[in-house]
């Protein structure tokens, strides 16, 4: 009897597995085109200094009697905690639903995190209508990451790759040479910073702008909150005021140093007094002009497979001259008491009218002699597993 149990269990896992993996297409990649022309966008171009917006969009209550890790976090913990770190929008993404707490508030969006698989390949989900239940469960190839995110992207405003240095095995830095249909990618997380396939993603054209979050599960731990998040600047904090700075990357990701020996008193009182803001982030003609609130110890300016362009110490202000063969120009900019503010980049295009560049495409025989391999491989499983159940 328990043998017949094992087998049963076996067989259902092995079938969810293929299952999950079955009916996805599998696409043929384009190579991609790095950005080029004479055209330089700044996602700045709109910015007024006295707009900014402090905001956190991922953070979890407790789910499923604590097995998602959400140990003690209620949503008006939450609220009470990120409010007297001065949020001014505070987000809960609860793992596969939506949180409707608070949702009267002008600034409330429906937001969850996707995904249910064991390497951590999950998507956060802004604006979403609803909840897309299908995911795949073990091995992710790239066609799996493509179809989730192109699926997801009919379902939410903004499906963003989470975490994606998390695993080894989750988002690798070469998937973003060939993803798209994406428009934010969460490069600060309080787990993990994914710098490297930032680059990768901005090297090969793709125009992908950052969010960064605490992705917190414990709010009654100062080390837990308020150490990734994003500066909007919106003219006003309603939902679609947040998701159109969002979308046209009007917006800083803040890393703010852990304290471990702090109150959460000593961390509010922290925060007032070293967090900085932006000034200006202006284009005249090819050169960059940064300025800030206070004084930074450094910034450096980033370029093409994330090379160090230039690095300049000591200063409110700072300048950068964007040569020809800079295809893109981000900034990470180190303030005193170790609060770093990465920028979003400047981008070269053919015009004004900037054109995103979709690599996917299905390839139909391919997906056909795959499915038909999934489909043997299922029967095969279960025949076999049959046979020893009725031996047994």
């Amino acid at each position: 009897m328990i043998k017949k149990i094992l087998l049963y269990i076996i067989l259902g896992f092995v079938a969810m597995v293929v299952a999950t993996s079955l009916f996805h297409p599998s696409y043929s990649f384009d190579e991609p085109k790095p950005f080029q022309g004479t055209y330089l966008h700044n996602p700045y171009e709109n910015m007024n200094p006295d707009n900014w917006i402090q905001s956190n969009f991922h953070a979890h209550t407790r789910q499923y009697a604590g097995v998602t890790n959400g140990r003690v976090n209620t949503n008006e913990m939450i609220d009470s905690v990120y409010s007297l770190l001065g949020f001014d929008h505070i987000g809960i993404s609860d793992y596969n639903k939506i949180n409707y707490y608070d949702s009267v508030n002008p600034s409330f969006i429906p937001t969850y995190e996707h995904g249910y698989g064991i390497f951590k390949i999950h998507q956060l989900c802004i604006g979403a209508e609803k909840v897309r239940r299908l995911d795949y469960f073990a091995f992710q190839n790239l066609s799996m990451k493509q179809h989730t995110l192109n699926r997801l992207a009919k379902q939410t405003r903004l499906a963003i790759p989470a975490h994606p240095s998390f695993v080894k095995k989750g988002y690798l830095v070469e998937d973003m040479k060939y993803l798209s249909n994406y428009k934010l990618m969460e490069v600060l997380n309080g787990f993990r910073i994914s710098t490297a396939h930032w680059d990768t993603a901005l090297s090969n054209g793709h125009l992908v702008y950052l969010i960064a979050n605490d992705d917190s599960h414990d709010a009654t731990d100062v080390t837990d909150v308020a150490v990734r998040f994003t500066m909007i600047n919106a003219p006003e904090n309603t939902a679609e005021h947040l998701i159109q700075a969002l979308e046209n990357g009007n917006a800083i990701g803040v890393r703010f140093p852990r304290k471990s020996d702090e109150s959460l008193e000593q961390k509010i009182k922290r925060m007032e007094n070293e967090i900085p803001y932006m000034t200006d982030i202006v284009l005249k003609g090819d050169t960059l002009l940064i300025s800030a609130s206070k004084p930074f110890l450094e910034i450096k300016f980033v370029g093409q497979n994330g090379k160090e362009l230039d690095v300049q110490q000591n200063g409110k202000t700072a300048k950068y001259v964007i040569r020809p063969k800079d295809n893109y120009v981000r900034s990470e900019i180190k303030f005193r008491g170790g609060t770093t503010f990465y920028l979003n980049p400047i981008t070269r295009h053919e015009s004004e009218e900037i054109v995103k560049q979709r690599l996917d495409k299905i390839n139909y025989p391919k997906t056909i002699i795959l499915w038909a391999i999934y489909i043997f491989a299922l029967f095969v499983v279960y025949k076999s597993i049959s046979r020893r159940v009725n031996k047994s």
